[in-house]
């Protein structure tokens, strides 16, 4: 596991962004993630990635700067951890982000284990909401795995 801490780029001028299933706002924001996750966040444009803890961070205490006030533990797996339920994050209003965040959650399944799949083979709802930290119904999994989409 890596951590890294992770922000919306300022200049951007988004006030959030998912990327890997993770919601991201312009304060940093702690998280602790595989070797994979890691790479897809410092690859992407819309974030400013740092190993080390920025200076705004020293007097604070770990994910004081994240006002979500979840958790970015992961499980035994890799997995991340859902977010309890109380004041869980709310599911991204706009369809399309909604769908790249669940696409990506899908994407950090390990295919290998055979719990967070179906018989059928497609990702349980259950393994997703536990990356995105929303519930997400099977018509969304469906939509998201649909021809273009991840699996």
């Amino acid at each position: 596991m890596k951590k890294l801490y992770v922000r919306v780029q300022p200049k951007q001028g988004a006030e959030r962004f998912f990327r890997c299933g993770i919601e991201f706002r312009q304060a940093w924001k702690e998280v602790e993630v595989d070797a994979a996750t890691a790479s897809r966040l410092e690859a992407e444009q819309m974030l400013e990635v740092s190993e080390t803890k920025p200076a705004e961070l020293e007097n604070q205490a770990p994910n004081e700067a994240d006002t979500s006030g979840h958790s970015t533990a992961a499980t035994g797996s890799g997995t991340p951890a859902a977010a309890p339920n109380n004041g869980a994050p709310a599911a991204p209003e706009d369809p399309a982000v909604r769908l790249e965040a669940i696409r990506a959650a899908i994407g950090q399944l390990n295919k290998e284990d055979a719990a967070l799949w179906t018989a059928g083979g497609k990702p349980k709802t259950e393994a997703i909401a536990a990356i995105t930290g929303w519930p997400v119904t099977a018509a969304e999994r469906d939509a998201a795995t649909a021809v273009g989409g991840a699996q």
